[in-house]
């Protein structure tokens, strides 16, 4: 199925029409690896709304939207990042951050969006609904019960969670996680019917957040000295066709926990081998509990678990790949932006209704 395929559908928020509303909406994306991006190109493809992206990655040369480049803020060594545990990153006396902050606080003032996306950072999100604006904010795998990962979530009018209903890949107030939307894993690469897939062939697929050394290689190399004879194809920066091409001729895939590189791999539903490397808030760790206790085609491993790496690769081309469907769908996205529309829609009939009422006499 092509991307323009999978898209076309009848209007997903009907009541409101946010061509004649005029909604804007603003796409706050994290710098670290490329998923954040990934994961806002699909959202963004199901809008019918103008969005802004802001960021610190380059502007990818397919992006039609607006764009607001931001600075970094690792400029200085890091005095107090945490504000004493009430955020995650606001280091004191960062010529960056201010710059940063100002930045946003610019764009909001000028554009006055009906509600801004943050994929993620509760800094962005405290700063824009400080500004009056409704913030949408994206759950994470991982630990999330700490101070600042709950005042995000509570000052969130919505807080989408990529992954499906039943799942608990995270940890966090009970009582905020009730308020989650679960949209199902959302994937860059539709769907689509795969080509012959070759016994032999392996693929790896790395992402692009990891710093240093890498559980993902080490097991690599074992499962490599283990079956040699195997067809090993190693994806890394790759372009979205070729990964979604190489996933589709595979028996099998080794990869990180990441949960875009998994969407990717349901997507193509080839069985994996997924690795859990060390990340901010254990959230590979967690993702691959979840995924570990339940029925998709999914083994779970690490560089020193004492696994017969022949054993595990024999026993991952074995799975039923077609288990991925649950995790995802293809209509992930869609559903995302119908949680975007619908608060974004909300808010600005609630503003028109303010306006009408203060200009009659």
């Amino acid at each position: 199925m092509s991307r323009d395929s999978r898209i076309a559908r009848p209007r997903i928020f009907w009541k409101y029409d946010p061509t004649t509303f005029g909604l804007v909406i603003g796409y706050y994306v994290h710098h670290r690896g490329a998923g954040h991006l990934h994961r806002a190109l699909a959202v963004t493809s199901a809008l019918d709304s103008p969005v802004t992206i802001l960021s610190s990655l380059p502007r990818p040369a397919s992006w039609t939207g607006g764009w607001v480049d931001l600075p970094l803020d690792t400029d200085t060594e890091p005095l107090d990042p945490a504000a004493g545990g009430a955020l995650h990153w606001a280091p004191l006396d960062s010529a960056g951050l201010r710059a940063r902050m100002a930045a946003i606080s610019a764009w909001v003032v000028a554009a006055r969006p009906t509600v801004v996306v943050v994929d993620v950072s509760v800094e962005v999100a405290v700063v824009v609904r400080l500004h009056g604006v409704q913030v949408i904010t994206f759950a994470q795998p991982g630990d999330r019960i700490d101070r600042a990962h709950s005042l995000g979530y509570q000052l969130s009018a919505a807080v989408i969670a990529p992954w499906t209903p039943g799942m608990r890949p995270c940890r966090v107030d009970p009582a905020l996680e009730l308020t989650f939307e679960h949209v199902g894993a959302i994937s860059r690469i539709p769907i689509r019917e795969p080509g012959t897939r070759r016994a032999h062939r392996v693929a790896v697929l790395n992402g692009t957040g990891g710093h240093g050394s890498s559980a993902l290689d080490a097991v690599v190399a074992q499962s490599t000295a283990a079956s040699p004879g195997l067809e090993w194809v190693r994806l890394e920066g790759a372009s979205e066709a070729a990964v979604q091409d190489t996933l589709n001729s595979v028996c099998l895939v080794i990869a990180h926990c990441g949960q875009n590189v998994v969407a990717e791999i349901a997507a193509c539903r080839v069985p994996a081998i997924l690795v859990p490397e060390d990340r901010p808030h254990e959230e590979q760790r967690y993702l691959a509990r979840a995924l570990e206790g339940s029925t998709l085609p999914v083994i779970i491993s690490a560089p020193n678990d004492g696994s017969d790496r022949a054993a595990d690769i024999d026993r991952g081309r074995a799975l039923d790949g077609e288990r991925w469907r649950s995790w995802v769908d293809g209509r992930a996205a869609i559903r995302a932006a119908a949680v975007i529309h619908r608060v974004a829609a909300r808010e600005h009939s609630g503003a028109q209704l303010v306006s009408l009422c203060e200009s009659t006499p």
